[in-house]
């Protein structure tokens, strides 16, 4: 890898584990949400806490994105939409296979 190996090692493992941390929530959160709106079903005693977690957890995301993007020398726009694939249910795993590819590419 012409980067900073371990530097760039650590990077990418954090990018990997916000991506499937916040894949996960956002998809666990998304069901539970169509289990209780959709279904008329009443809130548990998380549910607020659960999507407010959800919130302190997507940013850290995004920077993680940032911070791989600046290794990975990304475009704007593209560290843009690779950010917001933590906000589609389940994008951010696609998401996150694809740049795996494009990292494993690199070496």
């Amino acid at each position: 890898m012409t980067t900073n190996s371990a530097d760039f090692t650590k990077q990418w493992k954090f990018y990997r584990t916000m991506a499937f941390v916040v894949g996960t929530v956002l998809l666990v959160l998304t069901v539970l949400l169509i289990w209780v709106r959709a279904l008329g079903n009443p809130e548990p005693a998380f549910y607020v806490a659960a999507w407010t977690a959800h919130g302190y957890i997507f940013p850290v995301y995004v920077i993680s994105t940032f911070l791989l993007s600046i290794k990975l020398k990304w475009p704007f726009g593209k560290t843009i939409l690779i950010m917001l694939a933590g906000t589609v249910p389940a994008m951010s795993f696609i998401t996150e296979r694809r740049v795996a590819k494009e990292v494993a590419a690199r070496d």
